[in-house]
């Protein structure tokens, strides 16, 4: 396994970078998905939660390789796979986001909206200086759980043949005929990779359940 791992490890940066992006652009989407959803604008709704529900329901695979092979068809828009990667696995990780700043937004008291319209701020001001930063706070240990299986989703880049940690661990496994041990060798990287994260998590959730029970 020593072999291999020097030609697996040079997948991380890739892994780490479609990772970061696809839930970057997820977040941002989302964001706006929850906004639309807390505000009831009829058609806007419904298309938000037509999007949400699409991207739950189906499976992350099917729109990476709906990505890829779709859009040059569609729109004559040949995009690299790391592109497709990041689009596709962007919009999962924000029909996820989207339900948790929704009930993010939904928790923080009424009456902070009203305070923030008696001082005189827009709406897009009351969000952005009152509502969203108390927002964040509430939806942190959820949030990190979903970086988790953002970060997991990204060996599905693997089937277009982006050379990040899964196609190099099956790169190597179609040459040495040792798929158990290969595959076992990257189980352990991606481990490795997302622990820290689940403890991180677990430390938020004690941390807003202290902050709960002080108040």
């Amino acid at each position: 396994m020593g072999d291999w791992l020097p030609f697996i490890v040079m997948g991380i940066p890739l892994t780490l970078a479609i990772w970061v992006l696809s839930f970057g652009l997820g977040t941002v989407i989302a964001l706006g998905l929850a906004v639309v959803r807390t505000r009831r604008t009829p058609v806007l709704n419904q298309l938000a939660i037509a999007f949400i529900e699409f991207f739950r329901i189906t499976p992350p695979l099917l729109h990476v390789i709906w990505v890829y092979y779709a859009f040059p068809m569609a729109f004559g828009i040949r995009l690299s796979g790391f592109s497709v990667a990041v689009i596709a696995l962007s919009g999962s990780t924000a029909a996820l986001m989207a339900e948790v700043f929704r009930s993010g937004l939904q928790s923080v008291p009424h009456g902070q909206s009203w305070a923030a319209k008696v001082l005189g701020l827009s709406p897009a001001q009351a969000l952005r200086y009152v509502i969203l930063p108390q927002t964040l706070r509430l939806i942190m240990p959820p949030t990190v759980g979903i970086m988790v299986i953002a970060l997991k989703e990204t060996s599905l880049a693997a089937i277009i043949a982006v050379p990040e940690m899964m196609h190099r661990a099956q790169v190597i496994s179609a040459q040495t005929f040792k798929p158990l041990e290969v595959l076992s060798l990257v189980a352990f990287l991606y481990f490795v990779l997302t622990y820290p994260l689940i403890l991180y998590a677990g430390r938020l959730e004690r941390r807003v359940a202290a902050a709960y029970a002080r108040s």
